[in-house]
């Protein structure tokens, strides 16, 4: 497939790269510093910020798919790349007809067994609160698209290895599900992206 990719010099957007470019993917990548990237076969690198809605556009034209693995700047000020990107990837998304797009939220936006939200819950923690709010402006960006998406959302992404075997729930996170790695995550959004599973849904997913 085609994949533009969002936020490819994070940590889960950097794996969803390495995996994709190896299963014969090509990957068109959107960054703000096109030097912490190194030219390879299968990649195209494109230079910009994601709240510049036409050069967001620009990069998703003729995609098969979009990809994002965009996060926040930092807990008390997480700025508006996760939130308003999002509007402007599926902004972009509509105009060049493209339809499915896969993205990563923290798992305060899945559903609580006690009704609500997680991150609604008095037992959340209030340091995350305001990411949390960010990751819940892009999955609502999604679900209001009419789109092909799927957010997978977990508890902390934690440095590890790839190992294929998680637990996923759709709209909750499964139970006793606290970690999961940075290389599983990409395994989840390459693996959903594959089979076409977890359409318009958020996806718990963890150990």
């Amino acid at each position: 497939m085609r994949i533009t990719l969002f936020g490819a010099t994070g940590r889960v957007g950097g794996r969803v790269l390495e995996y994709a470019l190896a299963d014969g993917h090509s990957v068109r990548a959107f960054v703000r510093d096109a030097s912490k990237l190194a030219p390879r076969a299968g990649l195209e690198i494109v230079q910009g910020d994601v709240l510049d809605a036409p050069a967001v556009a620009r990069a998703i034209e003729n995609a098969d798919a979009v990809i994002s693995g965009l996060g926040g700047a930092g807990v008390e000020d997480p700025g508006e790349a996760q939130s308003q990107g999002m509007r402007n990837i599926i902004a972009g998304m509509k105009r060049h007809g493209v339809r499915r797009v896969l993205g990563v939220a923290g798992g305060g936006i899945l559903n609580s067994t006690a009704g609500g939200l997680r991150h609604d819950q008095p037992s959340f923690p209030a340091v995350f609160k305001k990411v949390s709010a960010r990751h819940k402006e892009a999955w609502l960006a999604m679900q209001e698209s009419g789109l092909d998406w799927t957010m997978v959302a977990t508890g902390d992404i934690v440095p590890g290895e790839r190992t294929g075997v998680y637990r996923t729930l759709e709209d909750f996170l499964p139970d006793g599900a606290r970690k999961i790695s940075v290389e599983d995550v990409a395994d989840f959004l390459l693996a959903s992206l594959r089979d076409g599973t977890h359409l318009q849904k958020r996806v718990g997913a963890g150990y």
